[in-house]
């Protein structure tokens, strides 16, 4: 189970003519949550009395973590809580001993010797973020964080911050008012309204089936159909409302269709348009996917649902659905938890796995280690990365040569070892161009030697190299659109086809190996991925996928038919926690590495 971080009971804290808290009772779990509201309605207020800059008049509050070794808790407010006579790099010289490789992961080398008075407010929210994680804290604490970035370099530094969390056991409780960035990061959400928490659970739940229509716009664009208008509008019979994400709705025109356009409005992948119902007048707003210029005003359209989504919902609201044969169960026969040898005081966690052909077990750790395990999962032998102080791997392939190529994630390139963990080479720079990498994160080989490596940090997308590094093509490019990645954190090859992982779009993309994009063969809707991070490929030539965002293996077919799912969110047996990679055995054992358990889990067929 989740562990209790903060237990708050009856909190109040008066305010000018209004409380700024009224009668809070909370339990805040570790992990990554956001507290979310409107202007006004308490949350910087919350965070202000959890980072105890602030006392509530009554009630208590307890933070509840053991943190003898570590400091407890650290703030990053929304004013940024810079030091006015420090430099940038000083600012980072207190509160720990390297100061250059902060600087250089929020793009601020170039001002490390200015004053914050002269930084702009990019800058100052950049440095006042970087130096809170530097501390190497229990918990951070940020108050609407990079609020004055731009968005084309907003989701690299979420990514630094949620990888250093995650590779420290670090919990993160954030404000903000950008759904988008709570969908990606944030397991858990508070709701504030009016001084008082009205809402908190797992960020899925709230996304997915809000308990109202008030609820359900915390997180962006919702349809809130009540029965009468689902059967109005969607032609449904339902006994419970039906609230419906853009994503889930389509509309399309119909000659004899029984909704008439008014307007529409496109806003990149969402449409928003003004419907009547024909001959009756009544009228209202749906958001749906884009359609592009295909309505027009005056046009007959229909609504309709994308029904795998819908079919989850109703079986969701339905007594007794955990025994529905709509459930597919990945069959496991025991769970056995692993834990990698200590590195000193830590206990280090997995990042990346791979199997080599005669069944050796090569994996990656969060403090820089190649662990190598025999086919009795014993461990054989380890060696260190040449370079780790900066960031650590998190892709490693066993090629055909014998080689071992790792995708070497913070240095911009991939590095090649012997059996043994003697450097033979290495191939890649920093940069945009052919050939060089931001972040390179995984990576695979296909039957005639050549590798693909995926690649993040806001240039997304796969490249294609000989197998000596000889850059050959680059496959997509960063976006939401088919063929386009978001993070394309997984590379699987079979007979000439490419299949990837793109986490932040909830989705599997099928390619050739000549970079040709053919299909999204699973995703959101017709698997119920969220945040696919890895996959590998099984015995059978099935795809095993594992999700990030649902602490969860997912395994489908080649078409992305589901054939079954195992785990959730959680501490215990049969759970995961932000799992990063996977590796199938040529028995069709599955093994996990379970980073935020800071395990590795071996799934028995």
């Amino acid at each position: 189970m989740t562990e209790t971080l903060w237990k708050l009971q009856d909190v109040q804290l008066g305010g000018v003519g209004r409380p700024r808290l009224s009668d809070v009772s909370l339990e805040i779990p570790t992990g990554v949550i956001a507290v979310l509201g409107l202007s006004g309605a308490g949350k910087t207020s919350l965070l202000n009395i959890l980072a105890r800059f602030e006392k509530p008049d009554e009630g208590s509050v307890t933070f509840l973590k053991n943190t003898e070794s570590r400091l407890p808790v650290y703030w990053s407010p929304s004013d940024n809580g810079l030091w006015p006579h420090l430099t940038a790099w000083q600012h980072l010289e207190v509160v720990c001993d390297s100061p250059d490789q902060w600087l250089q992961r929020f793009d601020l080398t170039e001002v490390a010797n200015a004053l914050p008075e002269t930084l702009s407010m990019g800058e100052r929210s950049r440095l006042s973020v970087a130096r809170a994680l530097a501390t190497n804290t229990t918990a951070l604490i940020f108050d609407e964080p990079l609020n004055h970035v731009d968005r084309a370099r907003l989701h690299g530094y979420w990514d630094v911050i949620c990888r250093t969390c995650a590779e420290r056991n670090t919990s993160l409780l954030f404000s903000s008012h950008d759904p988008a960035i709570v969908l990606r990061h944030a397991s858990h959400v508070i709701c504030l309204d009016d001084s008082r928490v009205i809402w908190e659970g797992r960020t899925e739940d709230l996304y997915q089936q809000p308990e109202s229509e008030q609820l359900g716009w915390f997180l962006g664009p919702l349809n809130w159909f009540t029965t009468e208008e689902a059967k109005t509008w969607l032609g449904m019979e339902t006994a419970q409302p039906v609230p419906l994400r853009p994503e889930r709705l389509e509309i399309c025109p119909a000659d004899d269709g029984p909704l008439v356009v008014e307007s529409v409005h496109a806003s990149g992948s969402i449409g928003e348009t003004e419907l009547t119902v024909h001959d009756e007048g009544e009228s209202r707003r749906v958001f749906h996917r884009a359609v592009g210029n295909v309505l027009q005003q005056g046009a007959r359209a229909a609504l309709r649902v994308c029904m795998a989504l819908l079919l989850m919902f109703l079986l969701g609201i339905m007594q007794g659905c955990e025994d529905s044969e709509a459930s597919l169960i990945m069959p496991v026969s025991e769970f056995v938890p692993i834990s990698f040898p200590a590195e000193g005081a830590k206990l280090p966690a997995p990042r990346g796995l791979t199997f080599s052909p005669d069944g050796e077990l090569y994996t990656l750790d969060d403090v820089g280690r190649v662990l190598v395990y025999d086919i009795e999962g014993k461990l054989a032998r380890k060696w260190w990365m040449p370079e780790y102080s900066v960031g650590r791997p998190e892709g490693v392939c066993v090629m055909h040569d014998g080689r071992i190529v790792v995708a070497d994630t913070h240095y911009n390139q991939c590095v090649y070892f012997d059996t043994e963990g003697k450097v033979l080479g290495k191939f890649g720079s920093f940069g945009e161009e052919l050939g060089q990498f931001i972040y390179p994160i995984a990576i695979t080989q296909d039957d005639e030697g050549n590798l693909y490596v995926a690649e993040n940090g806001g240039n997304d997308r796969i490249q294609k190299f000989t197998k000596d590094g000889e850059i050959i093509k680059q496959i997509g490019t960063c976006g939401v659109e088919p063929g386009e990645f978001q993070r394309p954190s997984g590379v699987v090859w079979w007979e000439d086809k490419l299949y990837v992982a793109d986490a932040f779009n909830n989705r599997v993309l099928q390619f050739t190996d000549d970079g040709a994009f053919e299909q999204v063969i699973a995703d959101a809707e017709s698997a119920g991925l969220h945040y696919p991070y890895d996959l590998a490929m099984g015995p059978d030539q099935t795809l095993y996928v594992v999700e990030y965002g649902a602490g969860r293996v997912t395994h489908i077919d080649l078409n992305g038919t589901l054939l079954g799912q195992f785990g959730q969110e959680g501490r215990g047996d049969g759970e995961f926690w932000t799992p990063w990679g996977l590796a199938v055995r040529h028995d069709g054992t599955v093994f996990v590495a379970d980073t935020g358990n800071r395990r590795m889990v071996e799934l028995k067929p």
